[in-house]
């Protein structure tokens, strides 16, 4: 396994694109950064980036710590489960 940083993912960027409604959104977190959508789709973005990243911190581990083997591991886990 590689360890250079270039191999990391250092921040989740979600873009949206079917706003319509004039408002500009964004959400920034520890380690996202969530840009426009429709209120629906933004606030679905906004809440899988902190559900990501509560279980980080609750791993005691950052985003960049992950590969990208680990991090599509995360988001499998994450998917569909309860906010705890």
């Amino acid at each position: 396994m590689s360890t250079d940083r270039a191999d990391r993912i250092v921040q989740i960027i979600g873009l949206g694109n079917e706003a319509g409604d004039g408002h500009m959104r964004v959400t920034e977190g520890e380690g996202f950064r969530v840009l426009l959508g429709s209120e629906h789709s933004h606030d679905a973005m906004s809440e899988i980036c902190a559900r990501i990243a509560a279980q980080l911190k609750s791993e005691g581990r950052a985003l960049e710590d992950l590969t990208e083997e680990e991090f599509i591991e995360l988001l499998a886990r994450i998917d569909g489960s309860p906010e705890t």
